[in-house]
């Protein structure tokens, strides 16, 4: 072990309830996801708790450490890997908090399939299904803004989300959904990480400043991000905010943890579909394919996937 990585070590262990591991096989391990990037980070933390994760952001600012937050580790991207440290949500921050009647309160590292199997129950699903949604964390989909064959009807993860608890740089720990733009802060102040405000004022800061460029820029939004139903070029902007309205989780759902980091979230579920019914049909070549795709649309079908001739073969 390097001196650097000695010294966090010794730095966080005891500070947490949740383990830190520097050791070379946990770096070899976390240096790689399902890409083909490979970067080993300074080490990995297992957070127990949010209060975990507020004092590794904490830490994590002083020192100047990227932390880099990780599921499943499925994405195909590189989106986990980062030579800071890597936090891995699902070991420990994998529970069902709460099942309302309409929502359901989550943590980052559940799994997808394991919510919808205590969902099932209560008659409810939550419907956004990437194709390895058996193993992929809740915290994941939110990160990339997760989708499936049933988005054509459904949408994505980003239409389904109420609120998200996220830790941001400087420790604070705040809750952010559709807030109301009736007070906004005459003064927007000086940039960057502020740890000696409480996290009210801190969370305020943030809806005043994402309000006012987003007002400001609006013509430009409108103009160069295309109405698409899932977009993951950049931050997604469109429809964030309304003229009373900032819907803070359409932003930070799809930005890979570069906004904070998420440590619980509220989601919308749907009743659970009361019969299925599939129609395969053949196509030749693509670009047929792609066309009927635009001519069933208006029969709103609930899926819609292509399985082509190199997906078959593997």
């Amino acid at each position: 072990m390097d001196e650097r990585r000695q010294r966090i070590s010794e730095d966080l262990t005891g500070a947490i309830d949740g383990e830190i591991r520097c050791d070379p096989l946990t770096i070899s391990m976390y240096s790689s996801d399902a890409s083909i990037h490979q970067i080993a980070p300074l080490g990995v933390a297992f957070p127990r708790s949010r209060d975990d994760v507020v004092t590794l952001a904490k830490y994590s600012t002083e020192q100047r450490i990227p932390l880099v937050a990780r599921g499943s580790g499925t994405g195909v991207a590189g989106g986990a890997l980062g030579e800071g440290r890597v936090l891995d949500f699902s070991r420990h921050m994998n529970q069902v908090v709460r099942i309302d009647d309409a929502t359901v309160r989550v943590q980052p590292g559940a799994i997808r399939d394991r919510l919808n199997a205590a969902l099932k129950p209560h008659g409810r699903y939550f419907p956004p299904d990437p194709s390895n949604s058996s193993i992929t964390t809740v915290g994941g989909m939110l990160a990339v803004d997760a989708a499936g064959s049933h988005s054509i009807r459904v949408g994505s993860t980003r239409d389904h989300v109420v609120s998200i608890e996220l830790v941001v740089s400087g420790g604070h720990a705040i809750e952010l959904g559709n807030e109301p733009l009736t007070l906004l802060r005459q003064s927007i102040g000086a940039a960057g990480p502020v740890p000696d405000r409480d996290a009210g004022s801190v969370r305020q800061e943030i809806i005043s400043r994402l309000a006012r460029l987003l007002a400001e820029h609006d013509p430009l939004i409108q103009k160069l991000q295309p109405p698409l139903v899932r977009n993951c070029c950049g931050y997604y902007l469109r429809g964030v905010r309304s003229a009373s309205h900032l819907n803070a989780p359409r932003l930070l759902v799809g930005s890979e943890g570069t906004l904070g980091l998420f440590t619980e979230a509220t989601l919308h579920t749907a009743p659970l579909p009361g019969r299925r019914g599939v129609l395969l049909l053949l196509f030749a070549h693509l670009e047929a394919a792609a066309r009927t795709v635009q001519a069933t649309a208006p029969q709103q079908p609930r899926a819609c996937d292509l399985l082509d001739r190199r997906l078959l073969t593997l």
